[in-house]
């Protein structure tokens, strides 16, 4: 898993950049500068450990989900002050949706959870001491497999059976789209077409995933799938990267 790199979020942001950040161990999404710690962890060090996994701020309510055990939530009790503040600061100046989970790395405790958590639905809280990672999920930090995570110049598709969703995230208009995940149709595993509506929205969407060397830039590191992705009638053309759940 990458370290954190303590840049600011740029007011302007593209992806093009990045598209070579499997080669070059660079983000495809902003990052927030995390503060220094100054608390004391003396009351945490004997049983004290580093977790990894998924956070988001709820209505009232800050929840946490482990790369390792995905299917259970954790109550969190931020002892640090900091991470409200920096799930806001990390969307700034991207696109976002509602209830929208991070990836954060961060050190702390799990204890049985008070009263009040057992009715939010919680039996675990993690008591947070320290924060280390803070970052918008892309496809070289997710941690629930996904099928496909196509980027281009500044646009992210994330394609997931397992969280039964695609998030289209263009960041050129700052405009997010979320659709319900439909199996592809597939063409002898060499070309894969995803379909969807969000009629909430108004929007449609629709993902060709093509088995070719891709590569927008000569000196990048070449991709193993192209991607075109239509969303009423805009067209953008990227790469695709393969996640864990079709390999």
């Amino acid at each position: 898993m990458m370290a954190m790199k303590n840049i600011l979020i740029p007011l302007f942001f593209t992806l093009g950049s990045v598209l070579g950040s499997c080669k070059n161990d660079k983000k495809v999404t902003p990052e927030v500068q995390i503060p220094p710690d100054t608390t004391s962890t003396s009351n945490f060090s004997s049983n004290e450990k580093t977790f990894k996994g998924l956070f988001v701020v709820g209505k009232n309510i800050l929840s946490f989900r482990e790369c390792d055990h995905p299917e259970k939530d954790f109550g969190v009790i931020d002892s640090t002050g900091k991470m409200k503040d920096l799930y806001k600061a990390l969307f700034l100046h991207s696109p976002a949706f509602p209830y929208e989970y991070v990836y954060v790395e961060v050190k702390g405790q799990v204890s049985a959870a008070p009263d009040a958590d057992v009715r939010r639905g919680f039996d675990s809280v993690l008591t947070v001491e320290e924060v280390l990672t803070f970052e918008q999920k892309n496809y070289q930090n997710s941690c629930i497999p996904y099928d496909f995570w196509a980027i281009g110049k500044d646009w992210s598709l994330q394609i997931s059976e397992k969280e039964d969703m695609m998030i289209m995230k263009d960041f050129s208009a700052m405009k997010v789209y979320v659709f319900k995940y439909f199996p592809p149709k597939n063409q002898n595993d060499e070309v894969l077409t995803y379909a969807s509506n969000n009629y909430a929205a108004g929007v449609a969407i629709k993902a060709v995933i093509r088995k070719e060397a891709c590569s927008e830039d000569s000196s990048q590191s070449a991709f193993q799938y192209s991607a075109r992705v239509i969303i009423n009638g805009k067209v953008f053309q990227g790469c695709a990267i393969q996640g864990i759940a079709t390999q």
